[in-house]
């Protein structure tokens, strides 16, 4: 007995549970194969080889895509690696890794410093530029790893489904989430929604749905409440959308994008704030439009940050369409003309990859966002 109070003293007296590395992902990734055999999806896999090789593939373990098996069990047995497949994977893997070294981590410098300020400190300008470098941190950081792990897999002869579809162009929250963290989106609908009877239900049960897939989605970031108060956040909205915003913004098109990036970006600063009451008071600062001591931002603003931020929301813009048709207008049939493009990618994602090496190798150790989950 006396040593049964003394191990539940002890267990007491730890702060904070240690738990293993992304262990969120492999953790939905076995869920995903077990619901789907339940569920008579897909036949069990009877080769514990390849079941260990899914679970365990380094590219995505530690910080995602999810991966459902049903989408690769049958790479296992048929793919191919070809040099133009192991070309492109490289390419990916750099352009994702620029995305993290060259704009996540210039980005994070300034929010590591702006939110590490006491709130008495903190004046509205500086407020919104730590607001906003971390809107943009966290999808360069969260999709540079994205990149890098379906580019790793392209290496091997695996194909991954996309992860993110430029979500800040989005104009509405639900289109938010429909190209933010694109995996996890889809195993909450798939897995937790539907079977929760998705919109077939009665209109206040469909609203209770919404707000336990996101309620699940907040907790699946972390126990702690503002993760959970950022579930809720985006439920709610999406709630709304449904009742009465979406038709308000129907041809409002500016209007209907400016209102969806200020919902991201308050709710991203609930989701790096320790406590709700500093996320509470930051808005607050946020809100005032109080233009004293605005000069104090000038501190945090060196021009490495500003390029960033420059280059971050110019590429947080869907460029694919106009640059392939630069490309058709370049190439015009020309195979030639083609293959230069292509060498020509391939010649700029190695630039950004050495130059990526060299700010690695001339700053701090500054981990993806996503190994905390």
């Amino acid at each position: 007995m006396a040593d049964s109070l003394g191990f539940a003293y002890h267990i007491s007296q730890v702060d904070k549970i240690i738990l293993p590395l992304g262990i969120s992902f492999y953790t939905f990734h076995c869920l995903s194969y077990s619901l789907d055999v339940y569920m008579n999806k897909m036949p069990a896999e009877k080769s514990l080889l390849r079941f260990a090789t899914y679970v365990l593939m380094f590219p995505q373990l530690v910080a995602g895509p999810i991966v459902r098996y049903a989408d690769i069990q049958r790479q296992f047995i048929e793919r191919s690696i070809s040099a133009v497949g192991f070309a492109n994977g490289l390419r990916r893997f750099c352009f994702g890794f620029a995305k993290k070294i060259l704009l996540a981590n210039v980005a994070a410098k300034a929010v590591d410093k702006i939110f590490a300020l006491p709130l008495e400190s903190l004046d509205w300008a500086t407020a919104w530029v730590g607001a906003v470098c971390y809107t943009l941190q966290i999808y360069f950081d969260f999709s540079g790893y994205s990149d890098m792990a379906i580019g790793l897999a392209a290496l091997f002869g695996f194909h991954y489904k996309e992860n993110f579809n430029y979500p800040y162009i989005s104009r509405s929250v639900g289109e938010f989430w429909r190209r933010w963290h694109i995996s996890l989106s889809t195993w909450l609908r798939d897995y937790v929604y539907i079977n929760l009877g998705g919109n077939r239900v009665s209109p206040w049960r469909y609203n209770v749905n919404i707000l336990l897939v996101f309620l699940l989605s907040g907790l699946w970031h972390g126990a702690n409440f503002t993760f959970v108060l950022w579930g809720i956040w985006y439920g709610v909205f999406i709630i709304l959308e449904n009742l009465f915003l979406r038709k308000y913004f129907q041809n409002k098109t500016g209007l209907a994008h400016f209102y969806t990036l200020l919902v991201i970006v308050f709710g991203w600063v609930l989701f790096r704030a320790d406590g709700v009451r500093y996320a509470l008071r930051y808005w607050g600062i946020m809100l005032s439009f109080d233009l004293s001591g605005v000069a104090q931002v000038l501190d945090y603003l060196q021009n490495d940050i500003l390029l960033a931020m420059a280059l971050g929301a110019l590429l947080s813009y869907d460029w694919r369409g106009a640059y392939k048709r630069l490309v058709l207008r370049f190439a015009a049939g020309s195979r030639q003309k083609f293959l230069l493009c292509k060498l020509l990618s391939y010649v700029a994602a190695t630039g950004l990859f050495i130059l990526s090496l060299t700010s690695v190798m001339s700053s701090t150790y500054n981990p993806f966002i996503y190994f905390r989950f």
